[in-house]
């Protein structure tokens, strides 16, 4: 008997437990920012959304984040298509970010980020409070699954608890959502799209 499991979807998680310094640069000029700017409303029922293009940004731990992003994205690629790496690491480039900062009662409705290779959001800061709270949930992405008799099929989301310095790599078209924060301390998280070209075959894995 061959066993098939097919038409899996990546999620990554990595850690980034060197990036301390950098993070309180960024939540600091990001609580500066949400209280000299109004922010825009997306997907998010509360908190602040800020402008996007923090990916052309200068300062020092704007710059440090959008290298590690691309380059933990590119690592993930490559983890999941080896092929990908005969002819060098993919290229991936930053095509904007933004940053949301979450307070007691805010939430993010179901939404997906279009046509994108590679989504992320990194947390700065998880704020604090008891768990679980703001969960990040990704939907099954599968239409109109049904559950074998007497096999437990799972559950139709799949939760992450966000955790300061996490850096979650999945699929743009991904549809997702940001359960109900509760805490007393703001959560402070900085999402991307990214883009990834394949040397090899100079193909773009993209359609913006």
């Amino acid at each position: 008997m061959e066993h098939l499991t097919l038409f899996s979807t990546p999620v990554i998680v990595f850690d980034l437990p060197q990036m301390e310094t950098v993070n309180t640069e960024l939540v600091t000029r990001l609580l500066d920012e949400e209280q000299r700017a109004p922010g825009l409303r997306r997907s998010n029922h509360g908190g602040w959304h800020s402008d996007w293009g923090l990916e052309q940004r200068s300062e020092p731990c704007f710059q440090t984040l959008m290298r590690s992003m691309r380059e933990h994205v590119s690592r993930a690629a490559v983890a999941l298509v080896p092929d990908l790496a005969r002819s060098g690491e993919p290229e991936t480039r930053v095509l904007q970010a933004w940053a949301m900062i979450m307070r007691d009662g805010h939430y993010a409705v179901t939404h997906d980020h279009g046509k994108v290779t590679w989504s992320v959001v990194y947390y700065a800061d998880c704020g604090d409070g008891d768990e679980p709270s703001g969960e990040l949930a990704f939907t099954d992405p599968r239409v109109g699954v049904r559950p074998l008799p007497g096999v437990e099929g799972g559950a139709d989301l799949f939760l992450f608890q966000p955790r300061t310095s996490a850096l979650v790599v999945f699929p743009g078209w991904l549809k997702h959502q940001v359960f109900t924060y509760c805490g007393s301390r703001p959560r402070i998280s900085i999402a991307a799209n990214l883009s990834m070209t394949v040397a090899a075959s100079e193909r773009m894995l993209r359609t913006a």
